[in-house]
């Protein structure tokens, strides 16, 4: 595991990092490919890029979980853009999302893929899908609700290297509103979750 140190984003960073977070969920998806997503564990950090997410886009989305209306479950969805939505989902899995667009606005991004940073004793397969990323860094239902920038956390977005190239395909295992072209990735990841 490379030993990389757990720190917040300085000021500076936050902003820029924010700025992509409070864009519509279609815009914020493919923006936060190649940023790093950086969990401590004991006294190290875990750090990969995110290599593929998919946009849900909230009450106008059929296949969003914010299009059923504000419940507890799904109240993080409608918090400041940062804020973690994590959902468990056929009885084994939890599921990582990201609240973006302004406060009361429920878009989100699924992060689905991660890719391990070099150095890193994580496999890609251990971070492709969003289920194993959230089991590899130990995310559950706990979490939702809280945010990337709340120190106590122990996770948090820093800056990376954007891509080259950004893929587009239509989301993976949903049935309502499959079509639609909100799927982004890293089409050079060896992390991807499926080949779509």
């Amino acid at each position: 595991m490379l030993r990389v140190g757990f720190a917040l984003p300085g000021p500076a960073e936050r902003r820029r990092l924010v700025a992509i977070l409070a864009r519509p969920p279609a815009e914020a998806a493919p923006q936060l490919l190649g940023h790093v997503l950086v969990r401590r564990v004991g006294r190290r950090a875990v750090a990969a890029r995110i290599v593929e997410v998919e946009a849900y886009l909230g009450d106008g989305d059929p296949a969003a979980h914010a299009y059923g209306g504000r419940t507890p479950r799904t109240e993080p969805l409608f918090g400041a853009a940062g804020t973690l939505y994590v959902y468990f989902i056929y009885g084994m899995h939890h599921c990582l999302n990201v609240a973006v667009d302004q406060p009361g606005v429920p878009g989100c991004v699924l992060v689905r893929a991660l890719e391990p940073l070099p150095g890193q004793e994580l496999s890609t397969t251990a971070l492709a899908g969003p289920g194993r990323l959230c089991r590899a860094l130990g995310l559950d239902t706990r979490h939702s609700g809280r945010h990337l920038f709340d120190a106590t956390l122990g996770l948090t977005l820093r800056e990376g290297e954007a891509p080259p190239r950004v893929a587009v395909s239509k989301r993976v295992g949903i049935r309502k509103a499959a079509a639609r072209p909100l799927r982004f990735f890293d089409p050079s990841s060896p992390a991807l979750s499926c080949k779509v």
